[in-house]
């Protein structure tokens, strides 16, 4: 009806304005100029360009070309649309991977957390249990010292008694003796499983204290080393030596021994084991010994962590039994890596062995 009206008005135009004046056809205007006003607010609200263009003269050609110009804008729009939500979407399942990997790794922390506890709950109990048995074996000892005393008493009366001893007077000390000796015997045999128990559980409690399971875990003097070499994994090999050349000055600590494994192995060589019993002495007589232990990239992760796990701790026993008075020793493990020769794999299965100074 629109086009209708503009043709009918362009051709009352070229014929000079003819029949002005006739009431049909200034209604015919009137209802045109009432349809293009309406049809200008809905493009308006639409945000489309008005159908009248710049001009009331446009023909139906340039509105048929204008409004394919405005279909092939919004197709555009549509697609840019279109690209911008699939990429949100790409984004989204991301973002939802990452929630689910995150929710997994806070799983795990409170497993570990959880079985940290328990090993903490029963280091405790067994700390007061070995204080208990430590009272039984004093009070065991002092029990078998009298009896010793009474059986040798007894002894001597039998001595003194020379060849004259009564029948009652014999049986009697003879109970007494029989008495004593089985005594004797079940209280060395209490006694001896006590000093059993005793050192398995300072061994227990040595062992917790020497191996760190976590940062947390860690002597306040290593966690920065420990922080520093953590962020060393993937790094080029000139950032790495240039880290190593400054923990020295900044840190306090150097590499004083490295030693290798065989795969799959975390006992050390006969020879290395002997050297590290001797490495102590050669330390001064302060700071703490901190033994980091590595695995290969070969393999299963979980595993290579229990390896260089296992690994650490080998070596920090044997410098635990051997270290000065007024050293520490601490194990750590930082799992599989190519740190240390990424084309030959048995170069990373390793233990390094740190001195750290105090700082003054």
């Amino acid at each position: 009806m629109i086009l209708l009206g503009v043709l009918i008005t362009q051709n009352l135009k070229t014929k000079g304005g003819q029949g002005s004046d006739d009431p049909a056809l200034l209604q015919i205007k009137a209802e045109i100029e009432r349809q293009r006003d309406e049809l200008k607010r809905q493009s308006a609200d639409s945000g489309l360009i008005s159908l009248s263009g710049s001009t009331s003269g446009e023909s139906a050609t340039q509105i048929a070309t204008r409004l394919k110009r405005d279909a092939d804008l919004l197709a555009a729009a549509t697609s840019e649309l279109q690209s911008m939500l699939a990429q949100a979407n790409t984004q989204l399942t991301g973002k939802n991977a990452e929630l689910i990997s995150s929710e997994q790794t806070r799983q795990t922390l409170a497993n570990t957390i959880a079985r940290l506890q328990s090993d903490l709950n029963r280091a405790l109990v067994e700390s007061a249990n070995s204080d208990q048995l430590k009272r039984q074996l004093a009070d065991a000892t002092a029990k078998r010292d009298a009896l010793m005393t009474e059986l040798e008493s007894a002894r001597q009366k039998l001595s003194d008694a020379g060849n004259r001893p009564s029948t009652e007077a014999m049986a009697d000390v003879q109970r007494r003796l029989d008495e004593a000796t089985r005594a004797k015997g079940f209280f060395e045999t209490r006694v001896k499983e006590l000093e059993a128990r005793i050192a398995e559980l300072e061994s227990k409690l040595r062992s917790q204290n020497l191996f760190a399971k976590s940062e947390g875990e860690l002597l306040p003097i290593a966690v920065e080393l420990f922080r520093s070499l953590r962020k060393l994994e993937n790094q080029p090999d000139s950032e790495i030596s240039a880290a190593y050349s400054g923990f020295g000055v900044n840190l306090g600590a150097n590499v004083v021994r490295k030693l290798t494994f065989p795969t799959g192995s975390s006992v050390p060589a006969p020879e290395d084991e002997a050297s590290v019993r001797m490495l102590p002495t050669t330390l001064p007589d302060e700071g703490l010994i901190l033994v980091v232990g590595y695995a290969s990239e070969t393999g299963n992760v979980d595993a290579n962590q229990t390896l260089s796990s296992d690994r650490a701790t080998a070596v920090a026993r044997t410098l635990d039994a051997a270290k000065l008075p007024n050293q520490k020793v601490q194990a750590v493990y930082l799992g599989q890596t190519d740190r240390f020769g990424s084309r030959f794999p048995e170069r990373n299965q390793l233990c390094e062995i740190w001195q750290i100074r105090p700082r003054k």
